[in-house]
């Protein structure tokens, strides 16, 4: 609503095939640039078109490795292009890239711009905000909620362009199950819609009509930054293939001295056991004990050393890489979130209502309709049916305002 051109950038790549879903899974990309006049929009252009033909180009890398390794190359390209530019120096760009795949969602993420995944009505964001706010919380100076009011919110500490090396987030793999919903979106539409109306809004609608409802609301209420969004919703559950799937090594443990003393005594009951049988003294049955307890002891050996010995690659059956979710919040339909739609939507009308006189005469009662499913819906305590019917209205006025806008023009 105020910012004269886009800097934001958006990319997705949707597996054509089985064999693209098993090797590269589906893509998705938004990035949030900063920067004079158009080197902001041009930052995070190039990020998410690099960001795609790299990942895609890295099909021998493990996807962890690939999407990281993709950020890092876009990052310095963004670095090269300002340098070689003046118009374009410090430029920068936020970068979340999600990958489904059928071991599980990635997501590589540097910035402010975040990933949530909504399941059962729990909203989950995936992503840390690499903001000043999040990065004092983090170190427990202050409580989030006793931040200096003067202090800017929404400053970031990462970006993809003005520093020289880059650290890039990764987090999951998370789990993935049929009905499971994904988002995508720029802090335009973070900074004006809470994470519990976010999950209200994906469970109650398609996701094109889900998108479109979250950039009307965010648009509602002041639309002081750009806002992009991506819905991807899960239908099926994922195929998955072991030969593929992200493997981690466990790392071998130093030699400690219990371990130490656990082979020394092997090898001596070892020693003396061969001592017995080569030069045959002792009775049978002390030569037999000997060897009994030097097997015991080769079995606690590798027991308690097996850390230090071996190291096996094993398929990856909990988040190897960060420690999200990072907020988790309840998205049920709640009658708070329904009431501050209706005041919304009430002043929304009037303005229409000025200009419109097809509002007016509510051709085929929709308006109607749909004012009576909302007051139905709040007068029963059923918020959901109450709020799907009030985001109706709200996305049927805010296309008529967007239909007039040329004619006011």
């Amino acid at each position: 609503m105020r910012r004269t051109n886009n800097q934001d950038s958006h990319y997705e790549v949707p597996a054509a095939s089985s064999r693209n879903w098993q090797t590269n899974g589906h893509l998705f990309i938004v990035a949030d640039g900063m920067g004079a006049h158009a080197a902001g929009e041009y930052a995070s252009g190039l990020a998410t078109e690099t960001i795609a033909q790299s990942y895609l180009r890295r099909s021998g890398e493990a996807p962890h490795e690939a999407v990281k390794n993709a950020i890092l190359e876009a990052h310095a390209l963004i670095r090269q292009k300002g340098a070689e530019d003046a118009a374009f120096h410090d430029m920068g760009t936020t970068a979340d890239v999600l990958l489904l795949l059928p071991e599980g969602a990635l997501v590589g993420h540097v910035g402010d711009s975040r990933v949530y995944r909504l399941r059962d009505h729990v909203y989950e964001q995936l992503t840390f905000d690499h903001s000043l706010l999040w990065e004092i919380t983090r170190s427990g100076r202050i409580a989030k909620e006793k931040y200096p009011s003067q202090i800017p919110k929404n400053v970031i500490t990462r970006s993809l362009g003005p520093v020289q090396r880059l650290t890039v987030d990764l987090e999951g793999p998370f789990p993935i199950q049929a009905g499971d919903t994904f988002l995508l979106c720029s802090d335009g539409l973070s900074g004006q819609i809470e994470d519990d109306e976010m999950g209200q809004i994906l469970s109650l609608f398609s996701p094109a009509e889900a998108a479109e409802a979250l950039v009307n609301i965010a648009n509602m209420r002041g639309g002081p930054d750009n806002i992009t969004v991506i819905i991807a919703n899960v239908l099926g559950q994922p195929e998955i293939d072991d030969s593929r799937r992200i493997q981690k090594k466990e790392k071998r443990r130093p030699l400690s001295a219990a371990g130490l003393t656990t082979i020394i005594a092997s090898l001596t009951l070892w020693f003396l056991f061969l001592v017995l049988a080569v030069t045959r003294t002792g009775s049978f049955l002390g030569i037999a004990l000997s060897a009994l307890a030097a097997a015991a002891a080769s079995a606690a050996a590798l027991r308690v050393n097996r850390k230090t010995f071996f190291s096996q690659a094993k398929p990856l059956t909990t988040t190897p890489f960060g420690r999200g979710p990072y907020v988790r919040v309840n998205a049920e339909p709640a009658r708070e979130f329904a009431e501050k739609l209706i005041v919304s939507e009430q002043e929304l009308f009037k303005v229409v209502e000025r200009h419109s006189s097809e509002v007016k005469d509510d051709p085929g009662g929709k308006f109607a309709e749909l004012h009576q499913r909302c007051i139905h819906g709040m007068s029963t305590g059923q918020y959901g049916e109450a709020i799907f019917a009030v985001v109706r209205l709200i996305n049927m006025l805010m296309a008529k305002i967007k239909e007039d806008r040329p004619k006011a023009a």
